[in-house]
């Protein structure tokens, strides 16, 4: 339980750092802005969803929190390009990003034992 106690924190933090991050965005790039921010509170309501399920359907809900997680890298890749952010920030959110794709994987493996 404590781990997945460890995923929600980490995934609130990085919600409140994203949060401000995309504030800076030109507000052309609205739609942008509301993807990155309907992807990332979509990972922490899986993430307390998919407590409440069996383990078969616990590992599919894992596996569509690791898939947002790439939208999120993807959605930040178009914003780098678009220089809507520098390389420094991208990297530090792809580093958030990386650290919540990891305590996943640990949480998919702890529940395929």
């Amino acid at each position: 339980m404590q781990e997945k106690l460890n995923l929600a924190e980490s995934i609130k933090k990085t919600i409140l750092y994203l949060d401000k991050v995309v504030e800076n965005f030109p507000r052309s790039e609205h739609t942008l802005k509301n993807n990155i921010r309907k992807t990332s509170f979509d990972i922490l309501e899986l993430v307390y969803y998919s407590n409440a399920l069996n383990v078969n359907e616990r590992i599919l809900m894992q596996k569509k929190i690791v898939s947002k997680l790439k939208m999120l890298d993807f959605y930040f890749k178009i914003s780098l390009n678009k220089k809507y952010i520098n390389y420094k920030k991208y990297n530090k959110i792809g580093n958030f990003l990386l650290n919540i794709t990891k305590q996943v994987y640990g949480w998919i493996k702890y529940e395929t034992k």
